[in-house]
């Protein structure tokens, strides 16, 4: 399940479980969550639509974000790694995660922040693997 901006996992746990299991792996990979959005609440309070569960967390490795932050100042633009979790039609859930390199290699200094994306994107890649291997 990758796309050309995410990589991702699917799993049998619902979505419940899955947002435990991926909060876990990305805490063992040093990334704390900054930011929550529960877009099937916020549609259901808004639109009244009604979908399954999708949650958005904004998963953050402090030491990764200053090292970007001090190459580029612009880059918190594109921060924190967004982490999707929800439910899948077929059961389940998909965790997705935006690929870091993608989304810092629209900065100006792509180069000077390649290191940082690829570290970002190994924690994210590890913490995936654990949870599919869980």
């Amino acid at each position: 399940m990758t796309t050309a901006y995410t990589f991702g996992i699917h799993i049998e746990a619902d979505p419940i479980v899955a947002e435990e299991r991926i909060r876990q792996a990305l805490a063992d990979e040093g990334f704390g969550i900054l930011t929550e959005i529960d877009v099937q609440a916020t549609l259901k309070e808004k639109l009244d639509l009604t979908m399954p569960p999708y949650r958005i967390l904004g998963a953050c490795n402090p030491a990764l974000a200053h090292q970007a932050i001090e190459t580029d100042e612009n880059i918190g633009a594109l921060l924190p790694c967004n982490v999707v979790v929800r439910a899948h039609p077929d059961g389940g859930s998909e965790i997705v995660a935006a690929d870091p390199q993608t989304m810092l290699a629209v900065s100006p200094r792509a180069d000077d922040l390649a290191d940082i994306a690829t570290e970002a994107g190994k924690r994210l890649r590890r913490a995936l693997d654990a949870v599919a291997a869980a």
